[in-house]
This record gives structure tokens, C-alpha cells and sequence, in this order.
């Protein structure tokens, strides 16, 4: 695969679309009560089911989008260094700012859960104290589900999840591929139209079924499929949807091996469009007839269990609920791959032309991925009593983040990483001293900040270009 700049625009736009999706769905999470009652920051009074509703659609296609947009490019990449190199500039992009985010930021979560379930909160140094005793404690295989109350502490890697994940794939991936190294071969046939479109399909079916069956038999040994999976304390990735994740990559592989994003024409964006738009609404239709209903009731006990020690009977799924919930397994692995190739074959028709503002998103979308999480979070807190409805503040907080991330990224952590990561270690420290209520207002300061330089750089950009268009 040639990695010529104005070729793969479109591919670094779909990854901008779903960074920034991403953080939509932190945002929400805050208005979607109770299905995210474990969230940190809650409004049960805004909440309602359409918020539900929304997150359900977005969390069928963002991170498996995303892992098969990434292995497209390993072995590019790996043309262009040694295997060591490239391993080593993978974990430094990767691993590093895992690292950072969890010694910098990986309790703040906890802290607002507690600050919002108690009505006096730990101090902030024995939050974070527990936060790594937790780390330490923690056996090499950790499932989620065993936590006992929301008030405890516990160590998880947050949204830096999915770059621990793809940095361990993608090091398999090159390690196995290490033996089979061999020249540049004379270009291949590549797949006709037709036949595209019969095995994506053929592997949607495939998926389905594979996906169904892992599922069921989850709830046949009572395995929380919703529950997360800590593996050596160094990998995590929910049980249900690491059946999709990895399949999703190694669907990348398989295209970039049949070279079909290059030479091959993956059919149009109105084919794909209809075969992804049937199993979605299904898909969402079951959850929010048939199955959101039933959840909520269940969720709040699940919620008041972790809490309180006068337990609760969880409600039974009746059959209906129980079909509902198998339609929609069936129906996710479709609706995830058809989305993913309306994405490609939409914006290779639309979107591949490079511009400024294009370029300048896509070289800064992983940093946007690592920050945003915590300003989210600040937002939620700040904006939680402001007396404005929900969708303001959604639309407020989403306006916010992603600029203010553009420019710390740009300013800061993409031209400084060292100077970054010593000024976010250095105001920890000072935070685990002087306490949650600093780390908070300078936290909520460095977002402003950040969003007034974003607006005033985008200024001076607009008056530029006008300038530029006028003395053409």
C-alpha cells in the first residue's frame, strides 16, 4: 500500500469523525441514567432515554472502526523502519501517554464518583493512594464485575484501554510477521466488485454468528458481558466486545493485504449505506423497545447494591427481553462492518481532499483521544447545577473540549512532550499536596485557557485566508 499523502485523506477524516464521536459519548454519558449510573458526574434529572438511546448506535462502530483504520497502516509503517524502531515509536505513542494519563489523571474519575456518592469526600493524596494500591493488589486477570460498591477505589485504565490494546495486537502482528519478511512481489490480481462485496458480507454473517454464540454462552456461565478484563495489569478490553475488536483488525489486515482501499473498488457509498442502515435501526429498535425498559429497572438495583448493604432482587428478563437481547447480538457484527465500509467508500467520495484544517486534526487526533477525558469529566462537574437544559449543555461542553484538546495539542504536548509530561507530573504533585479542590480549578483553568487560544489561533486563521483570497 502506497502511503501517498492526498490518497489516504479520507481515511485520517473517518479517524477524526470518530475521535471526536468519542468525545460525544463521554459527554453523554453524564444525561444517560441509569444505563451509565457507574459514570463519575450524573444528572438523573436530565437524563432520559433518548440520551440512552443515542450511546447505543455510536458504541456498535467507534473503537472497532478505529482498530481496523490502524492496522491498515502497520505494515506501511513498518517499510519506512526497522521492526524495533517502529515497536519502540508504537510504545512511545502509545504506551507512554498511558503511563502519564494514569499517574496524572487516572483517579480523578474515582474522585468525582465519590465526591458525587458522599457527602464528604476522601482528600484527593488518599484517592490516589488507593487508586495504586488497587494496581498493586490487583490479581493478573481482574474482571470488573467482582467490584463490591461504587465507593471503592479501583484501578482501571480508563479510555487509555483501547491504546493498550492496539499497541499489544499491533506488536503480535510483528512479531509473527518477522519470519515471513520477504521482497516486494509483482502486483497481484485484486478482487473484482462483486466479489468485495460477497465476502465482506460473507464475513458479516460469519461475525454474527461467532458473536452470538460467544454471548450465549456467556450467559450460560453466568459471565457479565458487559464487564471489563484486566489482563497483567497492563491490557483491558470489555468481554462482550473484544469478539468484535480483534476480528475488526484483522479484517484491516486482510484489506490492506487484498489491497482493496488501493486497487480495488469496495462498491458505493449507497450500497453500503442501505446494508448498514437495516441491521442499525433493528439493532436500536430492539434496545429501545424491548430492552432499555427492563435494563433501567435492573441497573438501578445493580446500583443500589454496590452501595448499600440491604439488597435488592434484581428483576427478571422475560422471554421477550431475552429475544431482544439475542436479535441484537446477531445483529451488531452486520451493522459495525456495513458501517464501516458506508464510512470508507462516503468519504473516499467525498472527503479526500487534503486542506489545512483536515491536516491539522488528523496529525493531532490521537493526542485529542488521550486529553479529552479529563476535561470532559471538569465540564460535567462545572456545568452539572447550571441551570441549562442537557442538550445545551452537551453541545457547550462538546464545543469546548475538542478545540481546547487542538490546542494544548499543538502548543504543548505535540512540539514539547517533555516539557507536557514534566508540567502535567509537576501539577499533580502540587495537586496531591494542596488538594482536589486546586487540582480542579487549575485543571478547569488550563480548559479555558486553551479553548480562548484555540478561538483567537482560528481568528487570526480565517483573517489570513480572506487576506490570502484577496491579494490573489
Amino acid at each position: 500500500m502506497e502511503n501517498t499523502q492526498n490518497r489516504f485523506v479520507y481515511l485520517d477524516n473517518i479517524r477524526n469523525v470518530l475521535v471526536y464521536n468519542v468525545v460525544l459519548v463521554h459527554v453523554i454519558s453524564m444525561f444517560a441514567y441509569p444505563l451509565s449510573f457507574w459514570w463519575a458526574v450524573i444528572d438523573k434529572e436530565g437524563s432520559s432515554r433518548f440520551y440512552e438511546t443515542s450511546l447505543i448506535p455510536m458504541d456498535i462502530y467507534l473503537m472497532p472502526c478505529l482498530l481496523f483504520i490502524a492496522a491498515l497502516f502497520i505494515f506501511p509503517s513498518l517499510k519506512k523502519s526497522t521492526p524495533l524502531e517502529y515497536i519502540k515509536n508504537r510504545f512511545m505513542r502509545l504506551y507512554v501517554p498511558v503511563i502519564v494519563f494514569l499517574f496524572c489523571a487516572g483517579d480523578v474519575f474515582n474522585q468525582l464518583r465519590l465526591k458525587r456518592l458522599n457527602p464528604v469526600s476522601p482528600d484527593y493524596s488518599e484517592t490516589f493512594l488507593n487508586f495504586w494500591r488497587a494496581f498493586v493488589d490487583m490479581p493478573g486477570i481482574y474482571l470488573t464485575s467482582s467490584q463490591k460498591t461504587l465507593n471503592t477505589v479501583d484501578f482501571n485504565l480508563s479510555h487509555t484501554w483501547f491504546l493498550t490494546l492496539l499497541f499489544l495486537i499491533t506488536l503480535a502482528v510483528v512479531l509473527l510477521s518477522l519470519p515471513f519478511k520477504r521482497k516486494n512481489s509483482e502486483p497481484k490480481k485484486v478482487n473484482s466488485r462483486k466479489k468485495i462485496i460477497l465476502q465482506t458480507i460473507v464475513f458479516a454473517v460469519m461475525m454474527s454468528i461467532v458473536y452470538a454464540a460467544a454471548m450465549i454462552n456467556y450467559v450460560i456461565h453466568h459471565i457479565d458481558f458487559g464487564s471489563w478484563i484486566i489482563i497483567g495489569k497492563t491490557l483491558q478490553f470489555q468481554t462482550d466486545k473484544i469478539w468484535i475488536l480483534i476480528p475488526m483488525f484483522l479484517f484491516g489486515l486482510y484489506a490492506y493485504k487484498k489491497e482493496w482501499l488501493t486497487r480495488g473498488d469496495i462498491g458505493t457509498w449507497k450500497i453500503w449505506g442501505v446494508l448498514a442502515f437495516i441491521p442499525l435501526a433493528l439493532y436500536v429498535l430492539f434496545y429501545h423497545i424491548g430492552i432499555l425498559s427492563t435494563l433501567d429497572e435492573i441497573l438501578k438495583v445493580v446500583e443500589h447494591n454496590m452501595q448499600f448493604d440491604n439488597k435488592i432482587a434484581s428483576p427478571l428478563m422475560d422471554g421477550s427481553v431475552q429475544l431482544s437481547f439475542l436479535c441484537t447480538w446477531v445483529l451488531l457484527p452486520p451493522a459495525c462492518i456495513f458501517l464501516l465500509m458506508f464510512f470508507l467508500s462516503f468519504a473516499k467520495r467525498f472527503f479526500n481532499k487534503p486542506n489545512a484544517i483536515t491536516t491539522f486534526c488528523s496529525k493531532h487526533s490521537i493526542n485529542v483521544y488521550i486529553l479529552h477525558y479529563i476535561p470532559v469529566l471538569i465540564l460535567q462537574y462545572t456545568f452539572l447545577n447550571v441551570p441549562i437544559i442537557p442538550v445545551l449543555k452537551v453541545m457547550l461542553m462538546t464545543v469546548i473540549v475538542i478545540p481546547a484538546c487542538l490546542w494544548l495539542s499543538h502548543r504543548l504536548v505535540y512540539p514539547y512532550p517533555k516539557i507536557a509530561i514534566g508540567f502535567f507530573i509537576a501539577l499533580k504533585l502540587v495537586a496531591l499536596a494542596a488538594g482536589f479542590t486546586f487540582y480542579y480549578l487549575a485543571l478547569l483553568a488550563l480548559i479555558f485557557i486553551s479553548f480562548a487560544g484555540a478561538i483567537h489561533e482560528s481568528a487570526r486563521f480565517v483573517v489570513a485566508q480572506k487576506d490570502r483570497l484577496k491579494s490573489a
